[in-house]
């Protein structure tokens, strides 16, 4: 059952992959990172020098003799490593609970404890003398609809397994958010932008939905695995291109592309999954499902002037997660029936 903020002591709920600990925890992952990458452009760069030096040319014969005298091993040694990388990659697949949808994840709750940790409490002190208490009317109006999610989707191990706390922050701010561990926060200013419970219900489980899904730690996850190619890339552009200015400018498109055509498009790959695996939630809580792609036609009317496009944006448009929860209605109402609802009066529109 959801709980209020205010009181309660933290706990963290763990939902372990198979060799999750064996990983580089993101927190120390984040000195590791920046160090890495200066090393290989140091090293890039010294190399680049040793190769373009007239002095080592009886060097740089010797070397491109050895690699073609053992090439075969070289050879071996490459597709070794190769087969050892892919098995490692398949090794950490596994399918997200709801959509089993595959993904690589090598993290799990309990990895994010920290950097959660220090996000809250930005969130806290930022907003110290703004929580609600927990007999306010907009704490126990989020608390019931939460309740009410909660109780419809128990049978979930997901939903079950973890803590689930709630807070309420007064702010003009039309947001909400969760942490891996359970915690929910609920901005007042969303409270007051939706037009009934069925809206408020959809978000709150949206949001649930991220934690459900381990949505943290597969990000993580996805993002480790470009730092690595990031740091490679550095140290074959610091070593191949001619110039220092050359070097950055080179890094700095490969670093856009990965941004533009990878990173950002998964983002908002899980954002949509959140938004479907909500809609699911809330389909079982008995909500009115059909009020929730007009939460986001009612968000482009007041964010169109100011939405960046949505390939620049980690979230998907509003517009096209209108469409997308329009898309997937049918299949939520069906769920809704399958859960012995109460029958929804017609729609006016």
């Amino acid at each position: 059952m959801f709980r209020s903020f205010i009181s309660t002591k933290i706990k963290f709920a763990a939902i372990h992959t198979s060799s999750g600990q064996k990983a580089i925890p993101p927190i120390i992952w984040l000195i590791i990172k920046p160090v890495s990458k200066l090393s290989s452009i140091i090293i890039g760069r010294g190399l680049r020098k040793w190769l373009r030096s007239p002095a080592n040319l009886h060097r740089k014969q010797a070397v491109i003799e050895h690699f073609k005298t053992k090439k075969k091993h070289y050879f071996f040694g490459i597709t070794g490593f190769g087969a050892g990388c892919y098995g490692y990659y398949t090794s950490h697949l596994q399918l997200t609970p709801i959509t089993h949808r595959k993904r690589f994840i090598i993290f799990n709750s309990a990895h994010l404890k920290e950097i959660e940790e220090f996000e809250k409490k930005y969130i806290l002190e930022s907003f110290k003398d703004k929580v609600l208490p927990v007999d306010h009317k907009y704490t126990i109006n989020a608390l019931r609809i939460a309740n009410k999610l909660f109780s419809a989707n128990i049978h979930l191990p997901e939903v079950k397994d973890i803590k689930w706390k709630l807070t309420v922050i007064q702010s003009d701010i039309v947001n909400a958010c969760a942490f891996p561990n359970g915690d929910v926060f609920v901005f007042t200013g969303l409270m007051d932008f939706v037009k009934n419970d069925d809206e408020l219900a959809f978000i709150i489980a949206h949001e649930m939905s991220h934690t459900i899904l381990q949505h943290g730690a597969e990000q993580m996850s996805h993002s480790r695995i470009f730092d690595i190619i990031s740091i490679a890339l550095s140290l074959i552009i610091w070593s191949m291109v001619p110039y220092d200015t050359g070097s950055i400018f080179t890094e700095k498109i490969a670093e856009n592309m990965q941004e533009y055509f990878f990173s950002l498009p998964y983002e908002r790959v899980l954002e949509k999954e959140a938004d479907i695996v909500g809609m699911i939630l809330s389909a079982k809580a008995c909500f009115d499902v059909r009020n929730n792609s007009q939460f986001w036609h009612r968000m482009n009317d007041l964010n169109e002037e100011n939405e960046m496009p949505e390939f620049l944006s980690t979230h998907p448009s509003n517009i096209n997660r209108a469409r997308d929860l329009e898309d997937f209605l049918p299949q939520a109402l069906k769920i809704r029936d399958e859960c012995n609802c109460y029958k929804l009066p017609e729609k006016k529109f």
